[in-house]
């Protein structure tokens, strides 16, 4: 049997000190370099895969406040724009996406101030393609060949590193494995009050240079079990629970039956609570979904009809 070890504290921690100091190393603004030295946050997913000895996937970053996340997501949409020509000298193009910011309500009735991509249209952005992407009138196998192109060829090493690789409403994806989240910000507590499982909570805070192993994190990794502690996108937490199981993970009937609920509070007859719910999971697809929905009377928005539309579009 293989058996696989786990990182040390120190060990990962050099590791993470490595990749920032790699990835700002290709930043030419000194401003948004000290905006990631003092505010940038890991936390999710790749601590979790050090510990346990598994394979990174992603590192993703947050920021500490919503000054910082709006400077650098603007830093990259504008490389990114410069990369495929929608910015120059003489103008931006009206299809080249932009930050914005907005206020919207989550599903708790709170609002929320956030930071968002603006992408006319398709709502994703690929640095893969020859010019901006459209989904309208395409087929599902188009979409298929559009998913695989943004998976990055990491044995392409004659491109740049951590260039801007995929744009979405709420994240910018770089080469090099590493995600910039802009959907949230806020101190690690602030962050993790957005997430759903509990075993993805440990992190590290740059500007206090601090390595933090959160204990119902660590309890939930040694158990391999799924702890869920509520989250505002539940239907999200549906599909991720499902990676993780096919990772040999596991998950208890009670621990279920709490996304369950909340997902049974959700009115998912409203097309903005539905494209907010949906924003980020297998996108492509799901954004032909929302499409699909965005112009019918609720009243006739049932199991049946979009069991009809989901069997279109996924099978």
């Amino acid at each position: 049997m293989d058996i696989k070890y786990g990182r040390k504290r120190s060990g990962i921690k050099r590791e993470i000190q490595r990749k920032i100091k790699d990835w700002t190393s290709t930043i030419d603004d000194e401003s948004i370099i000290k905006i990631i030295e003092k505010d940038a946050i890991l936390t999710g997913g790749a601590i979790a895969s050090m510990l346990l000895g598994e394979r990174i996937n992603d590192w993703d970053f947050y920021f500490r406040t919503k000054e910082s996340t709006l400077k650098v997501a603007e830093y990259y949409v504008k490389k990114f724009n410069e990369s495929k020509k929608l910015e120059t000298a003489t103008g931006v193009s009206d299809c080249a996406p932009k930050v914005c910011e907005e206020v919207i309500t989550n599903l708790k009735g709170a609002e929320e101030e956030r930071v968002v991509i603006f992408m006319k249209s398709s709502g994703v952005a690929s640095d893969s393609q020859g010019t901006y992407h459209y989904f309208e009138n395409q087929s599902v196998e188009k979409l298929e060949e559009f998913a695989e192109t943004l998976r990055e060829d990491e044995s392409n090493k004659t491109r740049p590193k951590y260039r801007p690789v995929f744009l979405s409403q709420n994240a910018i994806t770089l080469s090099d494995k590493i995600q910039l989240v802009i959907r949230f910000y806020g101190e690690p507590c602030e962050i993790h009050d957005n997430y759903d499982f509990a075993h993805a909570k440990c992190y590290y805070d740059k500007g206090e240079n601090l390595l933090h192993f959160d204990p119902e994190a660590m309890e939930a990794m040694l158990s391999r079990t799924l702890i869920y502690r509520g989250s505002l996108y539940p239907i999200a937490s549906i599909f991720r629970m499902k990676k993780f199981i096919e990772r040999g993970w596991r998950i208890t009937a009670g621990q279920q039956l709490k996304i369950m609920w909340q997902i049974a509070e959700i009115d998912m007859t409203s097309h903005q609570v539905l494209r907010e719910q949906l924003t980020g999971v297998d996108q492509a697809y799901m954004i032909e979904l929302i499409k699909a929905l965005k112009n019918v009377e609720p009243e006739k928005i049932n199991s049946s009809y979009v069991g009809t539309i989901i069997d279109r579009i996924f099978d």
